[in-house]
């Protein structure tokens, strides 16, 4: 007979952001102790959640622990027994600790020689006994962002813990944490089920939690709620789709009821984005949108309550919102009477960073920075990106930014178009944050990429400069989401990037901007490995091999994007015979030349003696224009597909060549050769990182 296990945390309200992760931790954790205990169950455990519990169901467990068979070890051979064979006081010993006769006992070879042996059975457990000991370990595992307290004991966690369901089918499970008890009791909504609401079997739990108003499943709450919002419109309207925000309201209620309310169409004056972030930000509103995509003076707001007889509540938000959109009025009116230049000297008294300055040093570092960029980039207006990034941060002074944090960027971009700039110095500062994550969309305009990439990169530089850099989960300025931005960035432009703005060459000219306290060359070689790091997990994410990116992250000087094609080249060869062969070879070249541990001179054609040295000689300085020529048009499969072609003459070297011979002068000419053999390969990816797959 297989059961169902029931654990069920009651807490305070868990901030929403948190819900998701612990939920699937919880799942993990009791996973993880029934694998451990070498348990059985049906499928993966089932989670439920709520803003005021943690829930997990495990199906198809056994009653009993399985028995387990242990193979004991005792002592040698040689001292177990003597030399008839017959057993000494040491087996006999052994044999009454493991409760069996000495002539049970076997012989077991191992690392250490021969040693006496006994397998013996070891009794399951009933399931029941187990659960209460795999269920507190699994709270006590849990990780969250910030923690509470218990004053005595000092157990950590995010809300104090209310109650605790622990079955096993009918069956309470003995179970105690921090003093709170397991039982059967669990309890409905805060406001519309306040009744203690008493499970007989794990089975009732989510039904018998919706008599008491709570959705326990997050789909469940998801799919009410995206059916109330499609209700709750107006014929030919519709919610503005809004993924976080859903996510949001999904893990801020139990049991989600939609209503509509509306505004003064007068508001439809201030910018979209303005109106947007109000009802989004600050009071987790869907916007509603008609079918051109233009915004309507409604909202949807979702209530962790069952209905709003009379609108009454409906009232209140609105009245909320009138007073919300009448600041937001205001401010759009009066900042736009203080001119974005008027306002950038006011960005010396803001500050940075107290190391790095102000904000007004700032935009200064990114002036310089863009100049550069115009210089190298020749797609990009010098003039317009550099107004771009003199303005760029003018409105961090403006009354809507200092309300609204969440448009820095957008609404010195809808200023400046407001007074006129081009087109190329408005959109560049209105989408300098992006990307702020992997999920958003990189600028789409080129000078908005720009300013992007020195935005982040003067940031990213100058926290490494005096030593701010990302230690576990402590990432301050959120250097790791710059530096994600920076590589998006680059990958997705692709060859619209010129070739000689690699992420090194970025990095050098922002460095140049600075004063790090730290050598500049040590400040430079710890950001290039951060920079990498998440270059190797944006290309993790997208599904490549993890030798495959270890090739291609060792070429020098390569953009993103190539580094990228390369990536997929090497992938679409990795596995045919020649190249195989010589990625074993090339692994080979590069253990040789580590031992060098000297400088290697030119190779000297006259010094070439054998045969194979001299074929191998040949094809390489065939292949070199040929392989050059096929990098520089960025055809990488076939540039890969050209030094394949050199396996055979690399093969006959090492068959018939002595490269470690006792002529110094042939010694250093054949390492010399091996050197120009792996710096060509080197020009396109290390292939000595590609793992042979059997």
């Amino acid at each position: 007979m297989s059961h169902r296990f029931l654990l069920e945390l009651g807490l305070e309200e868990i901030p929403a952001w948190m819900i998701d992760d612990a939920s699937r931790q919880l799942g993990q954790e009791i996973e993880k102790g029934l694998k451990e205990l070498e348990v059985d169950f049906q499928g993966p455990p089932r989670l439920y959640n709520s803003p005021r519990r943690l829930a997990v169901a495990v199906e198809g467990l056994p009653e009993r622990q399985p028995d387990r068979r242990e193979v004991v070890t005792g002592p040698p051979k040689a001292v177990a027994f003597d030399d008839q064979g017959n057993p000494t006081q040491a087996a006999e010993g052994f044999a009454k600790k493991m409760g069996v006769d000495a002539s049970q006992l076997t012989v077991e070879e191992t690392d250490k020689g021969q040693y006496v042996s006994c397998v013996r059975t070891i009794e399951g457990r009933p399931l029941l006994e187990l659960l209460g000991q795999v269920s507190e370990q699994a709270i006590r595992a849990l990780q969250w962002p910030k923690n509470m307290y218990w004053r005595e004991s000092r157990f950590r966690f995010i809300r104090p813990i209310r109650w605790m369901v622990a079955l096993l089918a009918h069956r309470e499970v003995d179970l105690e944490v921090e003093g709170v008890r397991g039982g059967r009791v669990t309890w409905g909504h805060r406001f519309l089920g306040m009744q203690r609401l008493v499970l007989q079997n794990a089975d009732d739990y989510p039904q018998r939690l919706v008599k008491g108003y709570v959705l326990a499943d997050p789909e469940q709450r998801r799919e009410r709620i995206q059916a109330g919002l499609r209700q709750a419109v107006p014929q030919g309207l519709s919610p503005l789709p809004d993924e976080g925000l859903m996510e949001d309201v999904v893990y801020l209620n139990e049991y989600p009821t939609v209503i509509r309310g509306a505004f003064d169409e007068k508001y439809l004056e201030i910018p979209r984005e303005v109106l947007v972030t109000v009802m989004r930000f600050h009071q987790k509103y869907f916007a509603v949108v008609d079918e051109e995509g233009r915004l309507r003076n409604y909202f949807l707001t979702v209530l962790n309550t069952a209905s709003d007889e009379g609108g009454r509540i409906r009232k209140g938000h609105e009245k909320v919102l009138r007073a919300r959109l009448e600041d937001a009025a205001f401010f759009w009116d009066g900042d736009r009477s203080t001119p974005l230049e008027e306002r950038v000297q006011a960005l010396d008294e803001v500050v940075f960073q107290e190391k790095l300055g102000s904000y007004g040093d700032k935009a200064r570092r990114l002036q310089s920075l863009c100049a550069r960029l115009a210089e190298s980039w020749p797609q990009l207006d010098a003039r317009a990106l550099g107004t771009a990034a003199r303005l760029c941060k003018a409105d961090l002074v403006t009354d809507m930014v200092k309300e609204l944090t969440e448009l820095e960027g957008i609404m010195g971009g809808l200023y400046a178009r407001e007074e006129g700039y081009d087109e190329k110095v408005h959109r560049a500062i209105y989408e300098h944050y992006r990307p702020a994550s992997l999920e958003e969309d990189i600028p789409s305009s080129l000078h908005g990429a720009a300013l992007s990439l020195a935005d982040k990169l003067d940031t990213l530089v100058g926290c490494f400069g005096i030593g701010m850099v990302p230690k576990g989960s402590r990432d301050p300025f959120g250097l790791r989401r710059l530096a994600q931005g920076i590589v998006k960035i680059l990958l997705e432009l692709g060859d619209r990037v010129p070739g000689s703005l690699t992420l090194g060459q970025l990095v050098d000219w922002s460095l140049q901007e600075h004063q790090p306290e730290e050598p500049p060359d040590e400040v430079r070689s710890k950001l290039m490995e951060f920079l990498n790091q998440r270059v190797r997990h944006l290309f993790e994410q997208q599904g490549l091999a993890y030798d495959v990116i270890n090739a291609v992250l060792t070429a020098p000087a390569q953009r993103v994007a190539e580094r990228r094609r390369m990536a997929e080249a090497l992938a679409a060869m990795r596995s045919e015979e020649d190249f195989e062969a010589l990625a074993t070879a090339f692994k080979r070249i590069r253990n040789i030349l580590a031992k060098a541990e000297r400088g290697l001179p030119q190779v000297e054609e006259n010094l070439l003696q054998e045969d194979a040295e001299k074929d191998l000689y040949k094809h390489f300085r065939e292949a070199v224009p040929q392989v050059d020529q096929l990098l520089q048009d960025n055809d990488f499969e076939a540039a890969l597909r050209r030094m394949a072609a050199l396996r055979r003459p690399v093969d006959r070297f090492f068959d018939e060549v002595m490269v470690m011979t006792e002529d110094e002068r042939l010694q250093l000419n054949r390492l010399a050769l091996l050197d120009e053999l792996s710096k060509l390969f080197l020009q396109a990816a290390d292939i000595s990182e590609i793992v042979h797959k059997d």
